[in-house]
């Protein structure tokens, strides 16, 4: 019998609450410094390429996502996840803290590889646990609350970041000390659930015999989707890369703007996170993903056109909305789909699908740009995600008729 074929207690609020707060670390922590990001090319001026390099120093984390998260999920399938998270939250605080004191950039750069480990081990421990300790419409209604603290985190640490910003680049940097009170409430919550991996609570695990053969990795069940997350990622962090730039192309240069500009889009994903659990009720997998690329891709054609500091809110909580939508979506479908006992796996290639998206996200945009120029580029992914939506919106359709016609 599988994990989630048995009956299971919902989890107390404390568990809740721990699993939340790891979760709040995650998606945006890269972007806690962005409004400093001036500040930084100021103080780096005299190195060659320092704009590019500055939009490092924002997405280089996500390349060590990427190599270390499938690692974490593969220890999640193995180990004891509370040990493995708490872990990973330290080193994430660990990288996350050292852009305070190093003096050198390729020193700087050192540290934000190490946060971006930690961050693959807080982030796919952070699902994992979603799809252990919730089943079900619970598991939905969860997963929607998820991505809320993901982008509530976002929301309160930029903001942050962009109040210690206009007091000194560097000071953004101690937000990432927030990690270890999160790690000690986590470790203290957490050790009244059963953690272990669910190959560890079989009978033959329980009573020393042969545990069964790991089953196949689904990926034509679930690549595809992993697909869509690079993609959403790619344009989503236009945001905290180019938009400072975009602001300060129409003399809006106080980082203060900066933040709030990208918080704005986190800000309003939140409430359409919370309700994810009721929309799924209504609307099928497809229909939210094509729903909210549409939506995504209108805020990101906003950009490409706004004049002013007013218009670049509009587009950036028109992008946040389809985002909020999205996001609770994509970890719902794939732990849907993956088997009890790749879900650790599978939580790392999640992970590594958005921090994919992260790191390559300046990559794509800046031959374009030096092409077409900034504007242009944001309406050139305005253009994809609104073909990639209005397409799998027309799928969603005639799947929906052709199951009418069916009944």
């Amino acid at each position: 019998m599988s994990m989630s074929d048995r009956p299971v207690s919902p989890p107390g609020l404390p568990v809740t609450i721990a699993v939340l707060g790891a979760s709040s670390l995650t998606v945006m922590a890269n972007a806690t410094i962005s409004p400093g990001l001036p500040g930084l090319n100021d103080h780096f001026a005299d190195v060659p390429n320092i704009r590019f390099l500055a939009g490092l120093i924002v997405t280089l984390p996500s390349l060590f996502v990427i190599l270390f998260a499938s690692g974490f999920g593969w220890l999640a399938d193995r180990y004891d996840r509370l040990h493995i998270l708490m872990a990973g939250m330290a080193i994430y605080a660990l990288g996350g803290v050292s852009g305070l004191f190093v003096e050198t950039l390729p020193a700087m750069l050192v540290g934000r590889a190490i946060l971006g480990i930690g961050v693959a081990g807080t982030m796919t421990l952070a699902i994992t646990l979603a799809g252990d300790l919730w089943h079900g419409e619970a598991r939905q209604k969860f997963m929607g609350l998820q991505a809320a603290a993901m982008s509530g985190g976002g929301v309160v640490f930029i903001m942050l970041g962009g109040l210690l910003a206009s007091m000194s680049w560097r000071l953004p940097f101690l937000i990432y000390l927030l990690a270890l009170p999160f790690a000690v409430y986590a470790g203290l919550a957490l050790r009244a659930a059963d953690t272990r991996p669910t190959r560890a609570k079989t009978p033959e695990a329980l009573t020393g015999g042969d545990v069964a053969q790991t089953p196949p990795f689904p990926w034509a069940r679930v690549g595809p989707v992993y697909l869509l997350g690079f993609v959403f990622m790619v344009v989503f962090y236009l945001v905290p890369t180019q938009l400072p730039f975009l602001l300060a192309s129409m003399d809006i240069t106080s980082p203060s703007a900066a933040a709030l500009g990208m918080a704005s889009a986190t800000l309003v994903s939140v409430p359409g996170s919370m309700l994810y659990g009721r929309l799924r009720r209504h609307v099928s997998g497809a229909g939210i993903f094509g729903m909210g690329f549409v939506i995504m891709g209108v805020g990101v054609s906003i950009l490409s056109v706004a004049g002013n500091f007013a218009t670049i809110i509009l587009g950036t909580l028109t992008l946040g909305g389809g985002m909020g939508t999205i996001f609770p979506n994509f970890n719902a479908f794939i732990m849907g789909r993956v088997p009890d006992a790749l879900r650790g796996r599978a939580s790392g290639m999640t992970t590594t699908s958005i921090f994919g998206g992260q790191f390559l996200s300046p990559f794509a945009s800046a031959p374009i740009i030096a092409a077409w120029g900034l504007r242009n580029t944001f309406l050139f992914f305005a253009v994809i995600m609104l073909a990639i939506g209005i397409g799998i919106a027309l799928g969603a359709m005639r799947g929906s008729a052709r199951q009418v016609r069916e009944a």
